[in-house]
């Protein structure tokens, strides 16, 4: 009896251990980077780089800067805002429209987590994913075919 109650408590303690460790790893802050910094990341992957930021001129401050990073067949949008919270504003806006397009065979994720969220949806023949850290943003809406590159892309920026 005393092995079988050892062994309960043994394995309880390393569920409660995974699970601590689990957490805390998902729950981490992410870095955000500069619109610059977007900026010369992208030219330097072979993007030709768009400054889009006198497209947003009519909100006065809420856009910072933006930019569009553009290979042949799509294009990333990076939003750098005056402040996190217009940022989640401009996140939400845009992942209800995306949301408003979902069709019956679609697949999406959402996660949100200390400063940052994330939302992708493939439908349709596109995917859309938008990743906000901090007062930034990623905006992108192409065709499937693309889905794989974006991802990496997304990934080696840390969005």
């Amino acid at each position: 009896m005393k092995k079988v109650l050892t062994i309960v408590v043994i394995v309880a303690i390393i569920l409660v251990v995974v699970f601590f460790v689990a957490f805390n790893s998902l729950n981490k802050e992410k870095t955000s980077i500069s619109a610059n910094a977007f900026n010369s990341t992208m030219k330097e992957k072979g993007y030709v780089m768009t400054d889009t930021t006198n497209q947003f001129a009519q909100y006065g401050s809420y856009m910072t800067k933006s930019y569009a990073a553009q290979k042949t067949g799509y294009q990333i949008e990076f939003y750098e805002l005056s402040s996190e919270e217009n940022a989640i504003g401009m996140y939400n806006t845009n992942k209800s429209k995306f949301e408003s397009q979902k069709s019956n065979s679609s697949t999406s994720s959402t996660a949100s987590m200390k400063n940052y969220s994330t939302f992708s949806l493939t439908t349709n023949g596109k995917y859309k994913y938008l990743s906000r850290i901090n007062n930034t943003l990623v905006y992108v809406d192409v065709d499937e075919n693309y889905k794989d590159t974006v991802k990496d892309i997304m990934k080696e920026i840390g969005y």
